[in-house]
């Protein structure tokens, strides 16, 4: 080859290269200018780690029954900062359903969450030790990390398996202004139930086509996550936040609410969370009562038992004992202090 078609190659590689570096960069800038019509970001101030802890916790019961070990571990315990709850509960749901129908029985999954030396970022490593590799779910959380201006790399080891580390910002003005929730507009609705509450969910099915290009990676997001399982929980947590302080608000009525029979209802919940209704309805009842004490410090325990309905804030201590393992007094005094 001559010297002149040597030096024309490297210049229509360098083009190439120089093509595709220019594409990538439109591609996260038309991520980044993405808004809620779509797959988009909406953050508020929340405590990260409190978030990432209840959605890896939702997996514990899920796993522990496929004999299978999952450790979490945030330093700090507790580290405020602007995120989408949301998005961020995708990322992890996402690649710990994937981990998890590829897990067999003796292995091990572990979330380690820190921040650096700014206080910043939020490192999150998920690992695991299956031969499988992962794919499915890193094309899709792969989105939702940039739409945060994060980070994302992943590697598999052969004999060690998957490690994935997401790198968030956190600080407010690394933001659009279109993508921030004011605090006072979080204050309107300050006993809304969250939607990542922790129950025993189950994991969600990632959509045929994910790696064919037929579909775009918000469409695959969205179908991900919203499988039947999740969209009849969401329903459910909507129907008792809706009726939350209505101490006559029972299975009949959940039922009908649901748009389903008494014994329907009892066999759908008991597949997915593991509880039979009543105990669901407590479950949500007693979660929101913790997120009340924690959000409205000057609210006693009587006043949270009656917006959460209990009639009787007695009842309500042995009922929150039964759930939390301790009294209401001692846990909420202990969660203020946190």
């Amino acid at each position: 080859m001559s010297i002149l078609n040597l030096m024309l190659v490297i210049i229509i590689l360098l083009l190439a290269v120089y093509c595709v570096r220019l594409k990538l960069r439109q591609q996260n800038h038309d991520t980044n200018k993405t808004t809620h019509s779509g797959l988009g970001l909406l953050a508020s101030n929340h405590d990260i780690m409190e978030c990432i802890r209840q959605t890896v916790n939702n997996f514990k019961e899920f796993l522990e029954a496929r004999q299978v070990e999952l450790y979490i571990k945030c330093t700090p315990e507790s580290m405020m900062g602007w995120i989408d709850t949301d998005n961020l509960d995708k990322m992890i749901v996402l690649l710990l359903s994937d981990m998890s129908r590829k897990a067999s029985p003796g292995n091990k999954i572990s979330v380690d969450v820190n921040t650096n030396k700014h206080f910043d970022r939020v490192i999150i490593h998920i690992d695991d030790n299956s031969a499988a590799v992962l794919r499915t779910s890193l094309v899709l959380v792969q989105q939702l990390v940039y739409l945060h201006h994060g980070s994302v790399r992943s590697e598999h080891y052969s004999e060690q398996g998957n490690k994935v580390i997401i790198e968030l910002p956190i600080k407010k003005d690394v933001l659009q202004s279109e993508q921030i929730v004011s605090q006072e507009a979080d204050s309107t609705t300050p006993f809304h139930i969250p939607s990542n509450i922790e129950l025993n969910v189950p994991t969600i099915e990632l959509p045929a086509g994910y790696d064919t290009g037929e579909q775009s990676r918000e469409a695959l997001v969205q179908q991900a996550y919203n499988s039947p399982d999740q969209k009849f929980l969401q329903r459910a947590i909507q129907c008792i936040n809706d009726h939350i302080d209505d101490s006559d608000y029972d299975r009949d009525a959940f039922a009908a609410d649901m748009g389903a029979s008494a014994s329907t209802l009892y066999n759908k919940l008991r597949a997915i969370t593991g509880m039979n209704v009543t105990a669901f309805i407590r479950e949500i009842r007693i979660k929101t009562a913790c997120r009340m004490a924690k959000e409205n410090p000057e609210l006693r325990v009587s006043d949270i038992a009656y917006r959460v309905g209990f009639k009787d804030p007695k009842y309500f201590a042995t009922t929150f004992k039964k759930v939390m393992n301790a009294q209401p007094k001692e846990y909420f005094e202990k969660l203020r202090s946190d």
